[in-house]
């Protein structure tokens, strides 16, 4: 799966392109073709990142972002092994700012996709316990999303987020 490689692979099976950024900046927008949007050629799974004056900033922050869609999108490439290392007895200690996070989230959602939406059932999977399955599935937006998309196909209501 594309969420192990490191940067440079990942980057060879996209198709970048650099843009001028739009938005607030003042006399330094649409100066420079700064902001970066990649295509994941075989997913279609795009992004882009236009936070910052310099492409290769944006080109770091697009390439995370692009491993958090794939986690959120692709099904069935998780290796369980990227979990062990955050593991603490049934708890969870990595945040969402971890380089790690899109492969622990990867095995998440396709523990729960095993599960059929059943999050007792993945969180014991993953030797986790549930409050901190449901606390790592509802820390980043997009991930939360995910999961409720998850668990609606398969008839469960909505994650609740506390």
């Amino acid at each position: 799966m594309s969420l192990a490689l490191p940067d440079a692979a990942l980057l060879a099976e996209c198709r970048e392109e650099a843009t001028r950024s739009g938005g607030p900046g003042g006399q330094h927008v649409n100066k420079t073709a700064s902001a970066v949007r990649l295509v994941h050629l075989s997913t279609g799974v795009v992004v882009q990142c236009q936070d910052h004056r310099e492409r290769q900033r944006n080109r770091t922050d697009a390439l995370r972002a692009l491993r958090l869609r794939l986690a959120c999108t692709q099904r069935g490439g998780a290796d369980i092994a990227w979990v062990t290392p955050w593991r603490r007895g049934r708890q969870l200690v990595i945040g969402v700012n971890a380089q790690a996070y899109p492969q622990v989230v990867a095995c998440a959602l396709d523990a729960l996709e095993r599960a059929a939406g059943d999050v007792a059932a993945a969180a014991g999977a993953l030797e986790l316990s549930s409050s901190q399955f449901a606390k790592l599935l509802a820390a980043d937006k997009e991930v939360h999303q995910a999961a409720n998309a998850l668990r609606a196909r398969h008839g469960h209501g909505p994650l609740l987020v506390r």
